[in-house]
């Protein structure tokens, strides 16, 4: 049974019989035309007002159809970016760390002031020790002298411009390397322009800071057959000896005494210890 209320032309027809039957039931007699008449116009009139009224309230009588409204696109707004202003971190992101400037232990040197000049085993300020000795020792003219009157052909004595800098003997070998070099000539006050090691440590350090700077080193003398067995003694040849890069170095405290100062240092690629003699 199909109960859905009648539209559109169902629903014309539906009226026009309605109005129809009632027409026909209330067909008045002669004589009393003018009232029946007035009847039948008010009930049909009712009717149509009721049914129209009823259509209305069922939905029977279509009312202005009001189209659906037509969807709207919804848009997703975009994320503001915001500029990070210049030089302010950026969240999210690893900070870089900086990487540090190693800083030199030593300022740079100065060829014409052999107070800035570096032991560092292999080279004692300009001169490298395996070059050859004619282009190892130009720098030193103009601050040194070269003092050549040594009976042995391998060595020359520098002597010091300026009279608060050490002395410097250097050894060749017999291929005119450079094998040894002596700093200073046994004066404790000559390290005030003299080189130095990375520490610090040079002509005119007490043995106590030699010491504590390299608390590796030994006491050794020149002696033959007693440089491994050396103990501390009077010996004006003794000191005490470290390598720096592989190279020998040794600074020459001869007395026993904590408060003496070294008066030389001994740098060589072949021997720990100097001779007691080099021109002899």
């Amino acid at each position: 049974m199909n109960t859905e209320p009648p539209v559109g032309d169902d629903l014309q027809r539906m009226l026009v019989s309605m109005k129809q039957n009632v027409l026909e039931r209330a067909t008045p007699r002669p004589k009393r035309r003018g009232r029946r008449a007035g009847i039948a116009i008010g009930i049909v009139g009712v009717l149509l007002l009721g049914a129209a009224g009823g259509g209305v309230a069922l939905g029977l009588i279509p009312t202005s159809l009001t189209a659906d409204p037509a969807p709207t696109a919804t848009t997703t707004p975009e994320p503001t970016q915001t500029e990070t202003p210049s030089g302010a971190p950026v969240i999210g992101r690893p900070t870089p760390t900086p990487t540090p400037t190693p800083t030199s232990t030593r300022p740079p040197y100065s060829l014409s002031d052999p107070g800035t000049w570096t032991i560092s085993g292999d080279e004692v300020g300009p001169i490298a020790l395996g070059g050859q000795d004619a282009v190892e020792t130009d720098d030193l003219m103009g601050v040194f002298t070269a003092d050549t009157g040594c009976l042995n052909p391998n060595v020359t004595f520098w002597r010091p411009v300026d009279p608060a800098a050490p002395g410097l003997t250097v050894v060749r070998a017999d291929d005119g390397t450079v094998q040894s070099i002596e700093i200073g000539n046994g004066a404790q006050d000559e390290g005030t322009h003299g080189p130095t090691t990375v520490q610090g440590i040079g002509v005119g350090s007490t043995l106590a800071e030699v010491r504590a700077a390299f608390p590796d080193a030994r006491y050794t003398e020149p002696q033959p057959g007693n440089d491994t067995d050396a103990v501390p003694s009077e010996s004006p040849y003794g000191g005490w000896t470290t390598t720096i890069n592989g190279v020998y170095v040794s600074f020459r405290v001869p007395p026993v005494d904590e408060e003496q100062r070294v008066d030389g240092v001994w740098v060589s690629t072949t021997d720990q210890d100097p001779p007691t003699e080099f021109c002899g």
